[in-house]
């Protein structure tokens, strides 16, 4: 199923791999920001909704004002309260219906926007954590080749190799007390890579993981952080712009 929707994806956003990732996010968040605020338009009646933000925030001045009288204060907070949740409520249907959407958006823009992919011929490194082997070693497959040793002892339970190797998907076997478990490695100039982080259920190896470096999509956020501002924002526009409530 999820490699039916991430073709799906690929589909729809993905001439955005192409762009510069700052540009791509920027696009995808006002898509969704669209899709949101579009829902909310639709989905919930913005008569009411506008009746109940108006008296909240008449409630908000009339609490300031009653700052050197706490009895009513409180009073008029647990009235606020009350038509905050009214608000909420009203507001939980097209919440709803976009979850769903926008984790499948998530889920594509971290494949793809997370980390920078592993070049063709450029050393990167594969660790294993490891518990109970004296020594674990790495076989390759044809295309890539090992560029420090091929057996280490792991230090505290840590075993790195250092490989480099042509483009293409490969497949890693890695050996050690008695076990063995595979990785896949992606090599591309595209902006795509192989799972960075793989964990397993056996007795000697726990983790392995790629040395993808993070992508800094903006100033030192990666694509999460940068989607945030930028959907805070455009949704902000887009509700001032539509009368969105």
């Amino acid at each position: 199923m999820s490699v039916v929707i991430n073709a799906f994806l690929d589909s729809v956003f993905g001439f955005l791999l192409a762009w510069p990732p700052l540009l791509a996010i920027s696009v995808v968040s006002l898509v969704v920001s669209l899709i949101i605020v579009g829902a909310y338009k639709l989905l919930t009646d913005q008569k009411e909704m506008k009746r109940l933000k108006d008296e909240l925030k008449e409630m908000q001045k009339k609490m300031k004002s009653l700052k050197d009288d706490p009895e009513k204060m409180m009073k008029v907070q647990r009235e606020a309260m009350a038509l905050n949740m009214q608000y909420m409520s009203k507001s939980m249907k097209p919440t709803l219906v976009t979850f769903l959407p926008i984790i499948l958006v998530f889920g594509w823009m971290n494949a793809h926007f997370a980390f920078e992919p592993l070049l063709p011929n450029q050393e990167f490194l594969l660790t294993a954590e490891v518990k109970g082997a004296e020594n674990v070693s790495v076989v390759v497959p044809e295309g890539l080749s090992v560029v420090s040793g091929m057996s280490v002892a792991p230090k505290e339970g840590i075993a790195e190799f250092r490989l480099k190797g042509e483009e293409g998907r490969h497949l890693v076997t890695l050996q050690g007390g008695g076990e063995e478990v595979d990785k896949e490695v992606l090599i591309t100039t595209d902006r795509a890579y192989a799972e960075v982080s793989q964990a397993y259920k056996g007795n000697v190896f726990e983790r392995v993981s790629l040395g993808n470096e993070k992508l800094l999509v903006f100033w030192k956020l990666g694509w999460l952080g940068t989607y945030i501002i930028l959907a805070i924002v455009l949704s902000t526009v887009l509700r001032k712009l539509f009368k969105v409530y």
